[in-house]
């Protein structure tokens, strides 16, 4: 029993389309359905004697039997409604009762039985032998096999034929859409939906169930499921060619929701979904991916005032035309930009950053963006394999072009400290000051260096010294003032400070000696 029959998962993966009427359809007329109990889907036709076939069904089976189970017993209601119950318990489609060699017409009992259990019942003359309908069945599921293979070969040229559409994103969520029967929605990497398609009886993922599939689908390397009653809801990761961090950036994702549960079929429309999802990407940073460099360095380079068309322009690239500020972002890859083609990290940062003007600068990238730098942002960043600093926010109006190559210092002297700390930085949540574009232990480390003298003295004389150096230029210079903040005779000092001077052969009488020893102090006082 059941070793020709397909696998019990190929039937939950793909079942067949073939239907207890559709399949009398093909069988002689010569058999006879003496109980009619509703339409059954029907997955195979197994011939069977033995006593208890149960263990070795699948569900959705049609069950032939010449009666010799209940040879003997047939007049038993008992007996013979403890076999047909455990027929229906078994979920069994239909029972075919052959006549001859044991019976020459179906026994009141079995057909009393049937009724009590809902189950079909069909009478097998002895004309039709049991491997005629063996075949029978065989022939239509080749049948049906043929036209699901035209059917999905023809699926999957149709989404082909997207990506010479105008629109190839949009055109393709929505033939995806016609061709699974389902709700289509195509994500940035944001969680925004980009493109949407759906169906009548296919019910749209509310938008906090949206975003819980998104975030799993974010942090899984297949894909997230959520089943409820009949509805199933999928979502796949578009995940960068590159892995950079801990997983490969997601670009977006993929949500497909069914009111069905979706077969093998339905999974492979959707794996070429993916595959051309990923071309269009590919299509997207071959064929602009210059331009757009390009027209960031310039943007970021020049100081005159952008023209209205301009403006316009530089919006539209940001992802919106209503931009109320703009960051410049400079973003440095985990991973040494020399092991990977710079380019492939050009449309993970356009989708991150949501803003297509992203460039190549040396050893790391740098961006226009509106994007808020969020706690969530850098999180995001991070796992994807990148670290970013951010400038001041600039309103996006005409002056902005006279501001962008400032905006660009800003956030390239967070390079340092970014890169030290692994860590991504706000110029906004950052003091500003000179001292502050120095990372701290490259600080520390020069202050060292400038203050290597006094520092190789023993302890005594060196803390002392310190603390002389340190009170003297927070007070200016001014003798009684240090004397009073170190409770020390001015004239102390003055000796402790041309000795300090000696020491380090330093002119104290100059300004920017004086600035970079109160700098050198500062870094080694907060290690």
């Amino acid at each position: 029993m059941g070793h020709s029959a397909p696998s019990p998962s190929a039937l939950t993966d793909e079942p067949t389309g073939i239907t207890l009427s559709r399949f009398l359809r093909q069988l002689p007329p010569e058999i006879t359905l003496l109980h009619d109990a509703g339409d059954r889907r029907l997955r195979w036709v197994e011939a069977s004697d033995m006593d208890d076939p149960t263990d070795y069904l699948l569900d959705e089976e049609m069950i032939l039997t010449s009666g010799f189970p209940l040879l003997g017993h047939e007049n038993d209601p008992e007996e013979v409604r403890a076999f047909i119950a455990r027929l229906a318990q078994a979920k069994v489609s239909a029972l075919g009762f052959g006549l001859e060699p044991y019976f020459t017409e179906v026994p009141a009992t079995v057909l009393d039985a049937c009724r009590e259990n809902n189950l079909p019942l069909l009478e097998i003359p002895a004309t039709v032998p049991f491997a005629a309908i063996g075949i029978a069945f065989a022939q239509l599921l080749e049948a049906d096999s043929a036209a699901r293979l035209r059917t999905s070969a023809e699926a999957h040229r149709a989404l082909m034929r997207c990506l010479t559409h105008a629109d190839p994103e949009a055109q393709l969520i929505a033939t995806l859409s016609q061709r699974l029967k389902a709700s289509v929605r195509l994500l940035d990497a944001q969680g925004q939906v980009r493109h949407e398609a759906s169906l009548a009886q296919n019910a749209t993922p509310n938008h906090d169930l949206s975003s819980e599939l998104f975030t799993q689908a974010s942090n899984s390397q297949k894909f997230a499921m959520r089943s409820e009653d009949s509805l199933v809801d999928l979502a796949f990761p578009l995940r960068a060619t590159i892995a950079a961090g801990p997983h490969a950036p997601v670009l977006g994702v993929l949500s497909v929701g069914f009111a069905r549960t979706p077969s093998a079929s339905d999974h492979n429309l959707i794996t070429t979904a993916l595959g051309l999802l990923d071309v269009l990407a590919r299509q997207r940073v071959t064929s602009s991916s210059t331009a757009e460099q390009l027209a960031t360095t310039v943007l970021l380079r020049q100081r005159t005032p952008l023209d209205p068309h301009t403006l316009n322009l530089l919006r539209n690239s940001l992802g919106s035309t209503t931009a109320d500020s703009v960051r410049v972002a400079v973003i440095s890859p985990l991973n040494n930009i020399a092991d990977q083609n710079p380019d492939l990290h050009l449309p993970h940062l356009q989708t991150l950053l949501a803003t297509e003007l992203v460039a190549l600068n040396a050893d790391h990238f740098v961006a226009l963006t509106n994007t808020e730098p969020t706690h969530e942002l850098f999180e995001h960043l991070k796992s994807s394999g990148y670290l970013a600093g951010f400038s001041l926010p600039e309103p996006a109006d005409r002056q902005l072009g006279e501001k962008l190559p400032d905006l660009l210092a800003q956030a390239t002297g967070l390079l340092p400290q970014m890169r030290e700390k692994r860590q991504s930085l706000d110029a906004t949540a950052i003091p500003r000051s000179f001292a502050s574009l120095l990372p701290p232990e490259a600080g520390k480390q020069l202050a060292e260096e400038l203050l290597a003298p006094l520092l190789a003295l023993p302890e005594s004389r060196r803390d002392l010294y310190l603390d002389v150096l340190r009170g003297w230029l927070e007070a200016n210079g001014s003798w009684d003032q240090t004397s009073k903040n170190i409770d020390l005779h001015r004239n102390s000092v003055r000796r402790h400070i041309a000795t300090i001077g000696e020491i380090l052969n330093k002119d104290l009488n100059h300004a920017a000696v004086r600035q970079d020893l109160y700098l050198a102090l500062s870094f080694l006082a907060n290690p």
